[in-house]
């Protein structure tokens, strides 16, 4: 729809940006720190490891003065499981404890909120070797204790916490589960196993942190793309809203209705991804929804339909770590319409305004956008200038779009740009820049890792300054 009237951001919008812990804190070893699922992955020869990434905690009272001079409300950091517990569950590691004390009493001196995931991939590697990590349900035991020492360490000032993060990303990426052997098939099982067990295990944190009297909102991360159907063929818009509950909604309908569609279950049947389900699984879950909703957005996707036939049955897939193709169900393209990034992400802010809208209109929890932003190849010019308006751009036009989708009814009370500062991208590394600010340092030379302020940080800074206003002028 077009308005001849457009509503402003309310004044207690919280604007701020997102991190996660392996991906800037370094330190891989420090201080007691155990051994997570991401320190033993293979790694790729050209592009640098999670060892140091952006030294944030070495400079974490540098990073936060940096972001109170942003302007930001609220910032959104995960903490490593494995700081606190290194082996997952027993002995605590009071350093780690202690650096986050520091990190959480820094942000609120600076009036800044802060919002804590507490698993972002990093899962525990001894967890892994102990039993098998989310594929056993003792898992579930182990992710409620953490959560809860959390809600007792630190819940007399965080208000906002993130659950899990892109669940169905780390199912899908079997590494991420410590699974390194089998075929696709009983990946995607064990999977779906996994899957089942964090929900069951989210639903008993989320009844903990009411039983606790905890105050604020808790919810999960979700990565979430819009699915466009390739024409107005019929059977590309069937293709599109089948991509949509494989890819997307099947894991919401769980955490916010404890259920597992018809359509999905027989999709699991059909596989023999199905999961098992202990009695009281379900009730369990039905009673303990979310009370917010984070959602992770960079690109929509386009779905066109794919029809089952002897060299393509049905069973047939692309072995993508995120689905890409399913013989009778869907196949993703290239959008002609769309421009895309340097990775191949087609840029799509009304794909935002769109998702927001859905999510909304489906299970009307409260919604933050989480993560939002685009990975480029910054460049560092004479006098420490980086001239990203590339990113502004793209943040500019998301952010306008999320005010017209609240301006129709979706209920959003924050946005975190990912990512505060660069970082290293789980895939691409270094060289795949998402900050308002620069770290200085390469794939392999780390240089002096000085913080340098972009174009886009002032750029942001005005529009915090003027909630919002900012983004509709030029």
């Amino acid at each position: 729809m077009e308005w001849k009237n457009r509503e402003g951001y309310p004044d207690n919008f919280l604007w701020g940006a997102a991190t996660s812990s392996f991906q800037i804190e370094g330190a891989a070893t420090a201080d007691g720190k155990g051994v997570s699922v991401i320190d033993v992955m293979e790694k790729k020869a050209d592009i640098t490891d999670f060892s140091v990434a952006s030294d944030h905690y070495h400079h974490m009272e540098e990073d936060v003065a940096l972001m109170a001079e942003l302007g930001l409300k609220i910032y959104r950091f995960s903490i490593a499981w494995t700081r606190i517990f290194p082996d997952g569950n027993g002995e605590v590691n009071q350093k780690g404890v202690d650096f986050y004390n520091r990190l959480i009493d820094t942000l609120k001196k600076y009036e800044i909120e802060p919002l804590v995931t507490m698993y972002h991939f990093d899962y525990p590697q001894a967890l892994v070797e102990q039993y098998g990590g989310w594929i056993s349900r003792q898992s579930i035991d182990d992710y409620h204790s953490y959560a809860a020492f959390l809600f007792k360490t630190f819940g007399d000032r965080v208000k906002y916490w993130l659950t899990i993060n892109e669940q169905d990303h780390v199912i899908r990426f079997s590494s991420r589960l410590g699974i390194t052997e089998g075929s696709y098939i009983e990946k995607m099982w064990l999977g779906y196993q996994a899957n089942h067990h964090m929900c069951v295990a989210t639903a008993r944190v989320i009844e903990t942190f009411h039983r606790l009297g905890m105050k604020g909102k808790i919810g999960p991360a979700v990565s979430y793309s819009w699915i466009h159907p390739s024409s107005s063929n019929p059977a590309d818009v069937l293709a599109s809203k089948d991509a949509a509950l494989i890819k997307n909604n099947y894991l919401l309908d769980l955490h916010c209705k404890g259920i597992y569609s018809k359509a999905f279950w027989k999709y699991l049947e059909e596989r023999n991804y199905t999961p098992k389900i202990n009695e009281g699984d379900m009730e369990l879950i039905r009673q303990n929804p979310p009370t917010m909703i984070g959602v992770n957005y960079y690109y929509s996707e386009t779905a066109e339909a794919f029809p089952a036939n002897d060299k393509h049955p049905i069973g047939y897939h692309k072995e993508t770590p995120l689905p890409t193709a399913e013989a009778g169900i869907f196949n993703i393209i290239k959008n002609p319409q769309l421009p895309a990034t340097d990775w191949g992400w087609e840029i799509d802010p009304a794909g935002l305004r769109l998702t927001l809208r859905e999510l909304y209109e489906r299970y009307e929890i409260p919604l933050i956008i989480t993560e939002n932003g685009i990975g480029a190849y910054d460049k560092l010019e004479a006098g420490d200038v980086v001239q990203d308006d590339y990113r502004i751009d793209y943040l500019q036009k998301h952010i306008q779009q999320i005010q017209l989708a609240m301006n129709e009814g979706a209920e959003v009370f924050g946005y975190c740009a990912w990512s505060f500062m660069d970082l290293v991208s789980a895939r691409n590394g270094v060289q795949k820049r998402y900050g308002f600010v620069y770290i200085n340092r390469e794939e392999f030379d780390l240089k002096d890792l000085r913080r340098i302020k972009k174009k886009s940080f002032n750029w942001y800074k005005e529009v915090i300054r003027s909630n919002g206003e900012k983004v509709w002028k030029n």
